[in-house]
C-alpha cells in the first residue's frame, strides 16, 4: 500500500501515469463479489466510474439521492448514467430538521441520514469512492485504503492522489460528459443547502446568494422547516439565556455561520430558475 507521501509524489505525474496506477490499484484489490461504487454525478465520481470501466473490474454504482441535490445533477445522472442505482433516504431533509435541528458544521446529521444510511446495509462492503487528498486536510490525513468498523466497510480511493488538473485532463481526453454547472461558475456540486456554506466571508456569502438565486424553492422550503422547528421550541418556552428571541434573528445568524450580526440574504422567488427540482425527481421515477 502506498503511503500518503508516495501519493503526494505521484500527484505530480502525467495524467496517463495516474490513470494506469489507478487501474492497477482497483485490479489488485478487486473482491470476488465486486465493488460498490459511490456515484454523485460530480467530476470526481465521473472519473472514478470510468476508471472502473477501464480496469474491467466487477462493480455496481449507486447514487444516494439526498433530494436536495442540484436538479441539474439529477437530470445529468438520469441522462448519462442510467445504469446507476438510485438510493433514497428514509427521512427527508425537511423532516430531519423538524425532528432534530438545522444541521450545523460540526453536527452534520444530514450526511449520515441522507448519504450514508441509504446504502449502509448493502451487502457489497468493498467500496470505491472518488475521494481526493487535495480536497481537504482532513481527507488527506485518512489512508487511501480505509476501514470503517461501524459499517464494516473497506473504502478504496483510486484517484486519491489526483489533483484537479488530472481530473479535468482525464475528462477532456476521454470526452466524458459532465454537469454544465461546472461551466457556470459552480466549483462544488454537493447538496444545495449545506452548513459548510454558511458564513460571513465574501466567498461563502457569494456562493450562498448564487445558490439562493438559482434554487429559491429549496431555500424557501429550508427556511419554512427551520421556522417550524424554531416555533416548536418557542411553544415549549425558550431556554434560559436563549440568545435569539425571534426566528428572524436566529435564521439570519444561522446563515451567517453565527458570526457577528449580519442580515440574512433575501431569497427572490421572481428569479429565473434553470431546472425544476421537483420535476427532476419525478424524472428519476422517485416516489413522492
Amino acid at each position: 500500500m502506498r503511503s500518503s507521501r508516495d501519493q503526494l509524489q505521484l500527484s505530480f505525474q502525467d495524467t496517463d501515469i495516474m490513470v494506469a496506477e489507478a487501474i492497477a490499484y482497483l485490479q489488485k484489490h478487486e473482491p470476488p463479489e465486486g465493488y460498490y461504487v459511490g456515484f454523485s454525478g460530480g467530476k470526481d465520481s465521473i472519473c472514478t466510474k470510468k476508471i472502473c470501466d477501464m480496469a474491467g473490474v466487477k462493480y455496481q454504482a449507486f447514487y444516494s439521492c439526498t433530494r436536495i441535490d442540484p436538479p441539474e445533477v439529477v437530470q445529468f445522472i438520469k441522462k448519462y448514467h442510467p445504469d446507476v442505482e438510485v438510493l433514497l433516504p428514509k427521512m427527508t431533509f425537511w423532516a430531519g430538521i423538524k425532528k432534530k435541528a438545522p444541521p450545523l458544521r460540526m453536527v452534520r446529521w444530514c450526511c449520515d441520514v441522507l448519504k450514508k444510511d441509504p446504502g449502509k446495509d448493502h451487502p457489497l462492503k468493498n467500496r470505491v469512492m472518488g475521494i481526493r487528498a487535495e480536497e481537504s486536510a482532513r481527507r488527506a490525513a485518512r489512508p487511501r485504503q480505509d476501514y470503517f468498523k461501524k459499517y464494516k466497510q473497506t473504502i478504496y480511493k483510486p484517484i486519491f492522489g489526483w489533483n484537479e488538473y488530472h481530473v479535468w485532463d482525464f475528462i477532456e481526453k476521454n470526452n466524458l460528459p459532465y454537469p454544465a454547472l461546472y461551466d457556470q461558475g459552480f466549483h462544488r456540486l454537493g447538496c444545495v443547502i449545506c452548513p459548510f456554506m454558511m458564513g460571513s466571508s465574501p466567498g461563502k456569502k457569494a456562493a450562498m446568494e448564487e445558490s439562493m438565486r438559482r434554487w429559491p424553492g429549496m431555500w424557501k422550503a429550508f427556511e419554512n422547516s427551520c421556522r417550524e422547528w424554531f416555533m416548536a421550541l418557542r411553544n415549549d418556552e425558550l431556554r434560559p439565556g436563549q440568545k435569539h428571541k425571534t426566528f428572524e434573528a436566529y435564521y439570519a445568524a444561522y446563515l451567517n455561520g453565527f458570526e457577528g450580526k449580519e442580515r440574512a440574504p433575501v431569497i427572490s422567488h421572481e428569479d429565473e430558475i434553470e431546472g425544476d427540482e421537483d420535476e427532476a425527481i419525478k424524472q428519476l421515477k422517485l416516489p413522492g
